[in-house]
This record gives C-alpha cells, structure tokens and sequence, in this order.
C-alpha cells in the first residue's frame, strides 16, 4: 500500500469515475485499474462495487477512506517538514529606519530564483543588531556605519542621506528650502531620542526657539503623524517608501542644506565563518542592486 494507490483509490471515490481520475491524475485508465486492483490484492477485499455506471465504496471501502485520507495528509506533512529543515532559514536584524517594504522586495527577487526561508528582527540600534550577531541569534544585519564587532565582516551598501519632511498640508510645505529659523515653534516628530542617530539630528538644531519634540517608537507611527500634518521630521531616507505616487500623495519633501553633509553608511554586517555564508552575500548582492536600481 503506497502513496499513489491511496491517492488513486481516494480520486476514484470522489470522482466516481475511472476515465475521469485518470485524467485527473495524468494517468491511463487501465494504469487506474491496475492501482485499484494491486491495492485489493494487498488487503485482499473489494473496495468498489459498481451499480450501472455508478462506482460505489464496499464496506471494507468506506472504512478504509478516512485512513486513507489521514495517511496521505501525514506523509505530505513530513514531507513538508524535512524540505524545511533542507532549506536554509535567514534570519535579518534591521536598524530602524531601513525601510522593511524594500527588505520584502529584496526577498520577493530572491524567492523567485532561490529557495529559502526568513525571519526579519527589528532592532532599536545598530549596536543590538551586532550583538545579536555576535550571539548567534540573527545570521545576518543592515546597520548603520560599522559597529566594532571584531568577528564580524562588514560590507558597505549604500550612502543614505537624511531628508526633510512634512505632510502636504503642513504650513512648512509651501517652502522651497528649510532653514533653522522657519523650525522656531514648530514641532517635530522625533525616533528615540537617545539613538545615535537621533543624537547627531538634534545637535544641529541647538539654539531654535521653542522647538517642540513629540517622540515615538517607530519610524511608522513618525511617517503616520507627519503624513496628518502633527509636525514635520528629519528621517533616514531609507525609511520612506520607494514608491514615488505614495510619497508624492502624503509627503513634502524639502532641501535642508544644514543636514546635506550629514551622512551615514548603510552596511551589511555578518559572520565571516557562518554556514549560510553564500546566501547572506546573495541577499546582500540583491539589496545593494536593488537600492542602485531605485536611486536610478
């Protein structure tokens, strides 16, 4: 009793008709028949009787179909389970601020042409995406500038600038270029402000009159909040969406000279000696191109 005799055996109950499952299942008719009867032999009982051109289950039929069926849903979930455990899990730790739907784009290429899995880990800084690293619990990081993890590799991506933004019908948003002075008593949507990228935003900003913060966990909830005109902020590129109409309906995006030389390097980190080595390059190549590709 095999596999494909269940599976024969089970169509033929369902569809009730021999010349039909064999269509079914790309097979010949007499390779149906054939199947049916080795398997009759090996329980030695009939399992169908017919009643003019209808095919019905016997008793001993009917007592084996849930079985059957129950046989069947077990070895395709074994075999499920060993191809898992045959294809290679990344797991990838981002900073924040490195935008997830340009990840899942990376990945959607990936999967059309390579097989495995993913897990995505959103860090608080680059640093706990490197100790994460370094302990072993994600194979793989998107940090900004190199955090010194002597065991680890580290390749440079991508050159990321910071840009200005507000929603459309903020009051900055009629301006063709920001200074400091048109911030004064205006308020700003800000990430964690003990971030080290945040820390460097806000030394430029010493000295603006009554500049209101509001502080938030998320670069979603900032976009959310400057989208609905609450304030205006200062974002890593790489956080907003590489989908041009979907800025162009919620956001302004204005020059802001005071932060042109504010730059960061956007840098895949890894473990130079980790079994998936070859994948984590894969996903690198693909990430670096894909952002090539987006700038244009």
């Amino acid at each position: 009793m095999d596999d494909e005799q269940l599976l024969t055996f089970i169509t033929v109950y369902e569809l009730s008709n021999y010349s039909r499952t064999a269509n079914h299942l790309n097979l010949t008719q007499p390779a149906v028949t054939a199947r049916i009867q080795k398997l009759e032999i090996e329980l030695g009982c009939k399992l169908f009787n017919r009643d003019g051109k209808k095919i019905l289950l016997t008793e001993a039929g009917r007592a084996l179909l849930p079985y059957a069926r129950k046989i069947l849903s077990y070895t395709n979930e074994a075999r499920q389970l060993i191809k898992l455990t045959q294809t290679p899990t990344l797991t990838i730790g981002l900073s924040p601020a490195i935008s997830v739907s340009i990840v899942l784009q990376v990945l959607s290429l990936l999967q059309e042409k390579n097989e495995f899995l993913f897990d995505i880990v959103e860090a608080e800084d680059s640093i706990e995406v490197s100790k994460k690293i370094d302990d072993g619990v994600i194979d793989i990081g998107l940090i900004r500038d190199v955090v010194p993890f002597t065991n680890l590799e580290a390749k440079f991506i991508y050159h990321e600038k910071l840009v200005f933004i507000v929603g459309k019908e903020h009051p900055l948003a009629e301006k063709n270029e920001i200074n400091k002075e048109d911030l004064s008593n205006q308020m700003m949507i800000c990430y964690r402000r003990d971030t080290p990228i945040w820390k460097k935003i806000d030394e430029r900003l010493v000295g603006i009159k009554n500049l209101q913060r509001t502080e938030v966990g998320g670069f979603e909830m900032i976009k959310n909040m400057v989208k609905n005109n609450w304030g205006f902020s200062i974002i890593p590129e790489l956080a907003l969406s590489r989908n041009t109409i979907e800025l162009n309906e919620n956001f302004r995006i204005i020059p802001f000279p005071e932060y042109e030389d504010l730059t960061f390097n956007v840098t895949g980190i890894y473990k130079k000696e980790s079994p998936k080595l070859e994948k984590l390059l894969l996903f690198l190549h693909y990430f670096e191109a894909t952002l090539k590709m987006a700038k244009g």
